[in-house]
């Protein structure tokens, strides 16, 4: 019984600390706000704003990629909005800012070819857009281009130290 109380214990310890990520805008599986969106869809293309706690001491950088999974069924790919890396870990949140020019870290490029936020801009019907931010051992020091969560969890899986991630839906 001990071992079982200790185990437990342990869970509990490394998930009540474990990095997590939030918005102010909207909770985890709600609608993400119309000002979020792209200006063709009747957005500002301003960037979500997102808060991040229990961020690892031992950390070096945070990363955050917003994609789009269902944009497979019309894109044939995973869509990238935004990709941010070597995010400084004193950061506990980023501001709403339009296009996501915020001034720190590296902005790699988005699925559209650019090097800022591309709010989410479904062609049809509801999307769900996966927020992501990773602390990672390394500071990566390079813009990437437009890398989706999955595979850029496999190029850097060994220097990723945990992750959060939030949803959102968007028409």
């Amino acid at each position: 019984m001990s071992k079982i109380i200790f185990s437990l214990l342990i869970i509990f310890s490394f998930s009540a600390f474990a990095l997590e990520i939030s918005s102010p805008a909207f909770n985890d599986g709600d609608n993400i706000p119309k000002k979020y969106g792209c200006k063709y869809n009747g957005g500002s293309n301003i960037s979500i704003p997102l808060e991040f706690s229990n961020i690892p001491d031992d950390a070096k950088s945070l990363a955050l990629i917003i994609d789009d999974p269902d944009a497979m069924s019309v894109a044939g790919k995973i869509w990238v909005h935004w990709i941010l890396v070597d995010i400084p870990t004193e950061t506990k949140q980023l501001t709403e800012i339009k296009d996501g020019k915020l001034g720190i870290g590296q902005t790699g490029r988005n699925s559209n070819g650019k090097k800022n936020y591309g709010g989410p801009c479904p062609p049809n019907g509801v999307h769900v857009y996966n927020i992501k931010v990773y602390a990672l051992n390394i500071e990566i020091k390079k813009s990437l281009g437009a890398m989706t969560q999955k595979k850029f969890e496999k190029k850097y899986k060994k220097e990723i130290i945990s992750s959060s991630m939030i949803s959102g839906k968007y028409k």
